[in-house]
């Protein structure tokens, strides 16, 4: 059940990125910079990181996957993305405790290789017109702070859930 209400709340916090997120954008509001939510993005890190690599992986399939068809403009970019920034949080995990500190940088250095590792390839394919002075500071460092602020928000939830799902794992085993 607990492993359900987690899929639930990706799926809720997805489908807010894709809508009620877009009412309440920056460059609505008329400033000149761009936030881009990744909220699934942000708990398929922590779900890597508290539940494993290989959890992270396919949770960041699956939400890529519908990133991709619901607003993506090449099919397979945000796939790639969310999966190998689920794996590389639960690669981190392995070198160092789960400590909140420790969950906040490694939110921070995923989502900027995330958003990073995005425009290298929108750039690849001559799909991204503005240059890496103009990206950096208008969007993708934006995106890293607004991102952080839902992770701070969402951390005790998500970690809550998953540990739930760790006792049941646990108790399974023995």
């Amino acid at each position: 059940m607990a492993r359900f209400l987690l899929t639930v709340m990706v799926v809720v916090v997805f489908v807010l990125e894709g809508t009620v997120m877009q009412v309440i954008s920056p460059e609505i509001w008329g400033l000149s910079w761009t936030t881009v939510p990744r909220f699934a993005l942000v708990c398929c890190i922590f779900i890597s990181t508290f539940l494993g690599r290989r959890e992270g992986l396919y949770y960041g399939l699956a939400f890529g996957f519908l990133q991709d068809v619901l607003f993506g403009q090449v099919i397979g970019i945000y796939i790639m993305s969310m999966m190998v920034a689920s794996y590389f949080a639960g690669m981190i995990v392995l070198l160092f405790q789960r400590g909140f500190g420790m969950m906040l940088v490694t939110t921070v250095i995923i989502l900027f290789g995330h958003e990073w590792l995005l425009y290298s390839l929108f750039r690849l394919f001559s799909v991204a017109p503005y240059d890496v002075q103009w990206i950096l500071t208008r969007q993708i460092l934006p995106s890293v702070v607004f991102n952080l602020a839902f992770a701070l928000i969402m951390y005790v939830p998500i970690r809550n859930m998953c540990n739930k799902i760790l006792e049941k794992r646990e108790m399974h085993m023995e």
